[in-house]
């Protein structure tokens, strides 16, 4: 692998947290690999509500679905969480190194796949489960809910609405608030 990269240009990128590594909507003309740190990718609509979709942690390709399509932008905002350094090789290089080794090219393959059924059940928290459902199902993924903020961005939706939701889920039995957090009763 390392003779295959000495041999195309490509560039390595530090980031900051906070930095912006991109910009929802802006063009995907690179594979971005996240070599060291960690970062999240956060969805905001037009009126401003954000939602974070996913924590990437090194190594970690970003956005791989959406460098070869027809339509080739970011469907999110990256943003720095932790120090970053990020290899970016342009979409013509990546595909030269795909049709030389065919191993690479069956991981890509298996990652953007694995990327389209995350994103599947990703859209089937949002769009057919109600917040309660999804509570439940974050818990049952993570275990613990400690910060509520943090909860409230990932699942889309207001801290107060999340708060609330909470509250009758602790009422029902189904939640219970230990010294950790709240965990699944």
């Amino acid at each position: 692998m390392d003779a295959i990269l000495q041999d195309l240009p490509s560039r390595l990128s530090t980031y900051k947290p906070g930095d912006i590594i991109a910009l929802q909507g802006s063009a995907c003309r690179s594979l971005f690999l996240l070599c060291e740190g960690e970062a999240s990718a956060r969805m905001t609509n037009d009126e401003g509500k954000e939602i974070k979709v996913e924590l990437h942690k090194a190594p970690k390709i970003l956005a791989p679905a959406f460098i070869y399509g027809s339509e080739s932008i970011f469907p999110v905002s990256i943003h720095a969480d932790t120090d970053c350094l990020l290899w970016i090789i342009s979409k013509e290089n990546f595909l030269k190194i795909m049709e030389h080794d065919p191993v690479v090219l069956r991981n890509f393959l298996r990652i953007i796949s694995d990327r389209s059924l995350f994103l599947s059940r990703k859209f089937n928290e949002f769009a057919l489960q109600n917040l309660e459902t999804r509570i439940i199902s974050y818990l049952k993924k993570h275990t613990c809910i400690q910060n509520l903020q943090e909860v409230a961005l990932i699942l889309g939706v207001a801290r107060p609405s999340l708060s609330r939701t909470i509250a009758t889920l602790v009422e029902q039995g189904i939640i219970k608030k230990d010294s950790s957090g709240y965990i699944l009763a």
